[in-house]
């Protein structure tokens, strides 16, 4: 069976080619301007998951080299340490075993923690670059729903009612649910950029961070649907999906 993954080529295409649409059916919008970020981000993911996947073979060597020392002085540390014992004018006195215990087993915890730290550095790093994508695409998927939070199908053509500080309504049905549509279409490509780092890293932190920023999309984009099927009842036609030529 082959590897399914994401294409990344192929998703900057189509986030690419969503950007090209919104600017032709609504020029100078700030959605447009929106997914032109959305694009930058994509093609950064397609960068950054390559940069995941490969081993930071600099970063390897520092830790392994820093582990080396470290080890090293601590064998040196206890040879001089048993050196001295041997050398000692006093005998050695048995009641000292819980103090001496302790104090070695501190100093093995100590060493084992900084050990551990090195040899975890890496991960470390990858899973701070991933959870620090999603923030970036968490900000970008709420100010995608911000561009949708003043379209109000049940408003349309309503216009006694407005006050002086109600958003301008200057889209016809048709246009949207294409609005709405494109901002759903948005949110489904911000996840599948989040799932691009799930596939390049393999960590839990890291998934459940992907995870959350793919199920903050889902709730969001399913508010928009709520407004397309609203929209599509009250105009009593299906208004977003259309055909390609007409997007």
């Amino acid at each position: 069976m082959t590897d399914l993954r994401i294409e990344p080529k192929k998703l900057v295409a189509t986030a690419e080619r969503l950007e090209r649409r919104i600017q032709e059916r609504f020029e100078g919008s700030g959605l447009g301007r929106v997914c032109g970020e959305l694009v930058k981000r994509a093609s950064q993911a397609e960068q950054a998951c390559q940069q995941i996947r490969e081993p930071h073979w600099r970063l390897r060597a520092l830790s392994g080299t820093i582990v080396a020392v470290i080890v090293l002085i601590a064998l040196g540390a206890a040879w001089v340490a048993i050196e001295n014992a041997s050398t000692a004018a006093s005998p050695f006195d048995w009641r000292d075993i819980p103090t001496v215990g302790e104090s070695v087993a501190n100093e093995v915890l100590l060493l084992a923690a900084a050990i551990w730290f090195f040899v975890t550095l890496e991960r470390k790093r990858k899973r701070e670059r991933v959870i620090g994508a999603m923030n970036q695409l968490r900000t970008l998927a709420h100010l995608i729903d911000i561009h949708q939070l003043a379209k109000h199908p049940e408003m349309i053509g309503v216009t006694d009612r407005d006050t002086a500080s109600s958003p301008k309504r200057e889209l016809d049905p048709f246009e949207m649910g294409r609005y709405l549509d494109y901002c759903s279409e948005m949110l489904a490509l911000t996840g599948k950029v989040a799932a691009l780092y799930g596939e390049a890293f393999e960590d839990p932190e890291a998934n459940e961070a992907v995870n959350d920023l793919e199920e903050i999309c889902i709730g969001l984009s399913r508010k928009i649907w709520q407004k397309i099927i609203l929209l599509e009842a009250r105009t009593g036609r299906r208004v977003a999906i259309l055909p390609r030529s007409d997007a």
